[in-house]
């Protein structure tokens, strides 16, 4: 007899987030979590049948994903969902060919696409833009992490059912004692993530280096000893600090700044807001619109200008005790409850 699921989940590698979203939609909905090795893509956290997890889980490959074989994998794929019955398939983006394929094969009322990439870096140009909107066509449901993520639908004219989940993963709450932060004109900077191209980092070295004021860099990447040698001693660097021991760093520092030139989400920006911190985020953060212009939790600048990048800066520190006050009253209690929900209202 076959095993019946609510939920089928195929996405790529066991990040901390996806685990803990996973375990929370499985207290009412039986799910299947299906991944394809472990890899770079974000911070994995190692599954053990051990743990006592709620939800099942397999891989179709183990090892590391990016050395999987496509096809080996999808014949796998195709295998297992052969074995069980089930109401969904949450297909986690339209990157992986595997999961592509299959979207092809699956009936169309069952598929529901989750969307974390934003409308700044999402292109439907040539023959890729030509298969990304059959892929997305082939879904009934479409589950953006916001408002910048929902425009892709929106441009495109998608016409089945789309609920905006608030969210891309469930991040760890560590409890911590909120005090009053003196609104001094000394603020702690701080940036949490890869030292990577990506990210924008020698632009955000440049500009404290200009201004002399204090940043932190937390993170580690192949642009370590470049960044290292361009920065001035008023910008410290702390090598890869891991999830569980943030919390700290955090509540050392005032304000948060994710500069990146593209970034999908910024699970990272949740994180600060949590621990307190009000932000300055770049314009290509995909969380942009719905955890800090909509919440007035901090400023938005360009990304690649200097001149945008400082009035953000002198924005904070002269208002800083009007977003460290709305930052402090976030209810992320409410936040996880309606990413949660927006998934398991799919069922029945």
């Amino acid at each position: 007899m076959k095993k019946e699921y609510d939920f089928i989940f195929l996405t790529n590698t066991p990040s901390f987030y996806k685990i803990n979203l996973c375990n929370q939609i499985a207290k009412t909905n039986s799910l299947l979590l299906v991944l394809y090795g472990y890899g770079e893509e974000a911070v994995n956290t190692p599954l053990k049948s051990s743990d006592n997890y709620l939800f099942d889980y397999t891989f179709l490959h183990e090892g590391a994903s990016e050395q999987r074989n496509k096809l080996k994998t999808f014949i796998a794929l195709m295998k297992l969902m052969s074995e069980v019955k089930h109401q969904k398939v949450l297909f986690s983006g339209w990157f992986v060919p595997e999961y592509n394929l299959y979207a092809f094969l699956s009936p169309k009322n069952k598929n529901c696409i989750i969307c974390e990439s934003s409308a700044k870096e999402s292109y439907f140009n040539g023959i890729k833009g030509w298969l990304k909107k059959r892929i997305i066509n082939r879904m009934s449901i479409a589950l953006p992490s916001g408002e910048l993520q929902q425009e892709i639908f929106d441009n495109i004219h998608y016409k089945g059912r789309v609920s905006k989940t608030g969210g891309v993963g469930i991040f760890n709450k560590q409890p911590y004692q909120k005090i009053e932060k003196k609104n001094t004109s000394s603020k702690k900077y701080l940036y949490i993530g890869r030292l990577i191209d990506c990210k924008n980092l020698p632009f955000l070295i440049e500009e404290f280096n200009r201004s002399g004021k204090s940043l932190t860099i937390v993170g580690d990447g192949v642009l370590r000893e470049q960044l290292r040698a361009m920065a001035k001693p008023n910008i410290c660097f702390t090598g890869f600090i891991a999830n569980e021991k943030l919390k700290e760093v955090y509540l050392q520092h005032d304000v948060f700044i994710l500069p990146s030139k593209t970034e999908p989400w910024g699970l990272v920006v949740d994180e600060a807001l949590y621990f307190g911190l009000p932000v300055i985020v770049s314009s290509q953060v995909g969380s942009s619109k719905d955890l800090v212009t909509n919440l007035k939790t901090g400023i938005v600048f360009t990304y690649d200008s200097s001149e945008s990048f400082q009035e953000a800066i002198q924005e904070m520190e002269t208002n800083y005790q009007t977003y460290y006050q709305r930052v402090k009253s976030l209810n992320f209690d409410e936040r996880d409850y309606k990413q949660i929900k927006a998934y398991t209202s799919l069922i029945g």
